[in-house]
């Protein structure tokens, strides 16, 4: 349409900088709010992907840790492996669990470990142990790791700007509120009930 601005225009002139004496002061302070805003939800990009590199430092220091304390053997089932229901999901699957034997120094040790739901008495299989012969989780995976770190750097980020955009949503309904209560004393200087014409 013919003396349309341009949306960049139309937002320039609205800046708390604009030279419209019309502009009231609460316009100008959520205008200059905004601009915080969006400087902070930008600033805390870098952050968090520092916060997330150094996520992944931590996560593959550990995963290397455990990898030089723990240790991998062989245990074999006692019985035949039944289903955890509690860990039955659809990105997993069932999985099962079953008694099982192992040995640490030539001491015999006992208890349940994870495995297939299909797993069989007798059927030998891989668990991690601890120094003390205790089974553990294995050491995560540079992927696992991975997954974790992109994970903490999104919800720091995420958190953030959530806050920023609440903080704008208050500053903005306060400042509707506050613009709300100057019309009405205005109109009644003028001797007029809210709504009603001047003339």
């Amino acid at each position: 349409m013919i003396g349309e601005q341009p949306l960049v225009a139309r937002m320039w002139r609205l800046g708390p900088w604009s030279g419209n004496r019309l502009m009231r002061g609460s316009c100008r302070l959520e205008s200059s709010v905004f601009l915080v805003v969006v400087a902070l939800v930008l600033i805390l990009v870098p952050l968090a992907a520092a916060f997330g590199t150094a996520t992944h430092t931590r996560l593959d220091d550990r995963s290397r840790a455990d990898r030089e304390n723990l240790h991998q053997i062989a245990a074999v089932l006692l019985e035949d492996a039944t289903v955890n229901l509690a860990d039955t999901t659809p990105a997993t699957g069932a999985t099962g669990q079953a008694p099982a034997r192992w040995a640490v120094d030539g001491t015999t040790r006992t208890g349940q470990v994870l495995t297939t739901p299909e797993a069989k008495a007798g059927q030998t299989i891989s668990i991690w142990i601890d120094p003390a012969g205790k089974i553990v989780d294995p050491p995560k995976t540079g992927t696992e790791n991975a997954f974790e770190a992109v994970g903490a750097a999104l919800a720091l980020w995420t958190t953030g700007a959530t806050v920023c955009l609440t903080m704008l949503i208050g500053i903005r309904w306060a400042g509707t509120r506050y613009r709300m209560s100057q019309w009405d004393r205005e109109w009644r200087n003028l001797g007029k009930a809210p709504g009603w014409p001047v003339s």
